[in-house]
């Protein structure tokens, strides 16, 4: 019988020294380097890309760069509490969901376009392609500035495998990320994958994770 695992959580670090640029993302992080420079002509603007891409790491550096406020919906708030705020925000993964009713997003948008605030908005996937509802909600979209993080290359997977690793307090060498990287899938998700099936099988086996545990791994992908 299998003896069971605790799972006792982990922390993300969002800091800037952890945040990787690669061909992938450099457009997204180097302009909330540059704001608010690069917001002068567009004071909304969205970067989507995949789950685990990244978005919510950047996100949290332009946060605290820009003393925004951050929220994952809005569905329990008024618009007279969304247009009394005078800080820059955050709406984090948009989509046509019940956490953003789409007359009061629309209505925000309206009133942050017009004012001298900055929002930022992260979506899974282009937010002209998500079903939205609102006509008029989707021309809103095709006037911001909307940058894509696309799949990672080599550089970003070894460093978002030794970051996630990391996370977890798990310490791999090099040799044994690179064997990795060369044996996943190019995707955001497969890392995010690997990482918790290597870490599920080294507290399982309590032992130190070695090549057959990363082998195991990989096979049950």
């Amino acid at each position: 019988m299998k003896q069971k695992t605790l799972n006792f959580g982990y922390k993300d670090d969002h800091s800037v020294k952890n945040l990787y640029k690669s061909t992938c993302n450099e457009v997204a992080i180097n302009f909330i380097y540059g704001w608010p420079k690069t917001s002068i002509n567009n004071n909304i603007f969205c970067i989507y890309g995949p789950t685990g891409s990244g978005k919510t790491h950047i996100s949290k550096v332009w946060m605290e760069k820009s003393n925004a406020i951050f929220f994952n919906g809005i569905s329990d708030l008024s618009f007279d509490y969304l247009s009394g705020l005078d800080r820059n925000l955050i709406f984090e993964d948009v989509s046509p969901n019940n956490n953003w009713p789409e007359n009061l997003l629309f209505e925000f948008i309206n009133e942050i376009k017009s004012s001298r605030l900055s929002l930022l908005i992260t979506c899974n996937s282009d937010p002209l392609k998500l079903k939205w509802k609102t006509k008029d909600l989707i021309s809103r979209f095709t006037s911001f500035t909307n940058i894509e993080i696309k799949l990672p290359d080599d550089f970003l997977i070894k460093k978002i495998l030794m970051k996630q690793f990391a996370d977890r307090q798990l310490s791999l060498d090099s040799e044994q990320i690179e064997y990795i990287s060369k044996r996943i899938e190019r995707s955001y998700s497969s890392i995010i994958k690997i990482v918790n099936r290597v870490d599920h099988l080294a507290l399982q086996n309590k032992k130190a994770i070695s090549k057959n545990i990363i082998k195991e791994a990989i096979k049950h992908l």
